[in-house]
């Protein structure tokens, strides 16, 4: 890969850096898929591209460049020199159009005929917010890509698709990962029939999508990192938003959180990946559901089951994971040769957790769970929740989110405070319905919060819902270690149910450290200021 670097010009001292949002509105809309050789000889031979001309390969040559301390990468932008056999060198900068654009990205290229980085090659706009990003730092090449495309232009419903179809490498220094991908993009019409093409593509050829960008992976290529988790975005939303606005906004947020894990849970152990792949589920089905009140639409429940079937498929490697954290931070947590019986029983989690783990990754590859991204990803292009208005009240659509969302939490606000009304004395399963209240109240706050412009009281509010769902869980946290030990088919020596009981009593005490702490948070709770009269 080149060493060379190169200077970029300065900018004053005072310049910040670029958030690339809105403007310009040049940009590409694809659908990834990750493939193997079959996969793509599936896709040639698939009828959709009959009649359809597939082109000889070209090799694709681009080297991607920031600074040293990856300013580019910290803005969200990437900048790449892309070479193509005697034609002109192009140079592009791609970003993100927003945290949940899962399928769109901003996107210019120039001709660079010198093949090196130059900046002011691009329009001002685009100009002025890479050097800001850079600061007068130099620039230098950070990784490459080398592959062959093949593409091939198609018609679906009426839009125009270019297929192309990539297999070579990633290359940052001397390692490298394989690059293999089919990739549609929009050239011309709707996102609709994009997703609708990628959909039937996805189900006759067996394709998984694929969320991490091949700049991505050269990152981490070149830091020889494994892929990171990501918590949910805070959604930021105007309080003149609509609530057509505020639907879109806040499924697109929740299906983001969603597959921005996938990368995560394909290439490591981290817990939590799972755990954040799970909330992401949860908050998609608690934000449907709460507009299942309003919005009667039959697509509304199919993805509301989906992600549920999904989530249930994902359990068990959290069980496992939350198994095995509970026990070394908690009675174990000292070493488990110092605990009889604890090593065996840990043993037998830890098979758990990889065959747990290695199902997960087969249920993220499974076609249907993108099958069911691009549903809801349709779902959103066409705005379907809009047939599920009746005509005398289309202005709720065009109405102010605000009240919408105060109505929301009103209601949520007064379930809890219902179901909550003889803490601490409920039995479990009056305080599981509590906790999946309050947890429906906590996702409302953090969907709808923005809008009413109090951040430090919603903060606030959040930490409280928060804490007391927490110490509602220690009962449910007993009773789902005490069935997890009894599917573990553990050996009936003593030591190894001594470890067990000795856990299980540890949970029994956990509980009781809750309870003591319930009565006061439930007050405080029940007495706190709403932020959003």
């Amino acid at each position: 890969m080149a060493e060379d670097n190169v200077s970029a010009g300065a900018v004053p001292a005072s310049a910040t850096r670029p958030q690339v949002a809105a403007k310009p509105s040049s940009g590409e809309v694809e659908v990834k898929f990750r493939a193997d050789g079959r996969a793509i000889e599936a896709v040639i031979s698939s009828p959709l591209l009959k009649g359809a001309t597939l082109g000889p390969a070209r090799e694709l040559v681009s080297t991607y460049y920031d600074t040293d301390g990856l300013d580019l990468k910290g803005a969200a932008m990437t900048l790449r020199v892309r070479r193509r056999s005697r034609a002109i060198p192009l140079m592009g900068v791609k970003w993100v159009k927003g945290d949940d654009a899962v399928f769109a990205r901003g996107e210019i290229e120039v001709r660079c005929p010198d093949g090196v980085p130059n900046l002011d090659l691009f329009e001002p706009v685009i100009r002025d917010r890479l050097k800001a990003a850079i600061a007068g730092r130099p620039l230098a090449a950070i990784f490459d890509t080398r592959f062959k495309r093949r593409t091939a232009l198609l018609r679906h419903g009426h839009s125009d698709i270019e297929l192309a179809l990539d297999e070579g490498a990633v290359i940052a220094g001397e390692a490298s990962l394989p690059l293999t991908e089919v990739e549609l993009e929009l050239k011309s019409g709707n996102l609709s029939d994009l997703l609708g093409f990628a959909a039937v593509l996805a189900r006759d050829c067996g394709l998984s999508l694929q969320f991490e960008p091949k700049a991505g992976r050269g990152y981490r290529l070149a830091a020889a990192e494994a892929p990171r988790s990501q918590k949910a975005t805070n959604l930021k939303i105007r309080q003149t938003t609509s609530f057509d606005d505020l639907v879109a906004a806040v499924i697109a947020n929740a299906l983001s959180h969603f597959v921005t894990n996938w990368a995560s849970l394909r290439e490591s152990d981290a817990p939590e990946s799972i755990h954040q792949l799970r909330v992401a589920l949860r908050r998609l089905r608690s934000a449907l559901g709460v507009f299942r009140k309003t919005l009667q639409l039959p697509e509304i429940e199919d993805i509301r089951s989906e992600a549920r079937r999904i989530a249930s498929g994902l359990g068990p490697a959290r069980e496992s994971d939350a198994f095995r954290a509970n026990a070394l931070a908690g009675p174990f947590r000292d070493g488990p040769d110092l605990q009889r019986g604890a090593r065996p029983l840990l043993t037998t989690v830890e098979e758990r957790r990889r065959e747990s783990y290695s199902a997960a990754r087969r249920l993220i590859d499974d076609p249907q769970t993108s099958l069911f991204v691009l549903a809801v990803q349709n779902l959103l292009a066409r705005r379907a929740w809009r047939t599920a208005v009746e005509s005398e009240n289309l202005g709720l659509l065009t109405s102010e989110a605000r009240v919408y969302a105060a109505a929301v939490l009103d209601r949520l606000r007064r379930r809890a405070l219902k179901r909550g009304k003889h803490l601490p004395d409920m039995p479990d399963e009056e305080r599981h319905e509590l906790r999946i209240a309050l947890k429906n109240l906590r996702y409302a706050v953090e969907f709808f919060g923005s809008l009413f412009g109090k951040s430090k009281e919603a903060r606030s509010y959040l930490k409280r819902v928060a804490d007391l769902q927490e110490d509602l869980g220690a009962h449910n946290d007993a009773a789902t270690a005490k069935a997890f030990i009894d599917s573990l088919g553990l050996p009936p020596d003593a030591e190894t149910h001594f470890a067990s009981g000795y856990l299980l009593g540890w949970y029994r005490h956990a509980t009781l450290v809750a309870d003591s702490h319930l009565a006061k948070k439930w007050k405080d709770f029940s007495r706190q200021d709403i932020f959003w009269d």
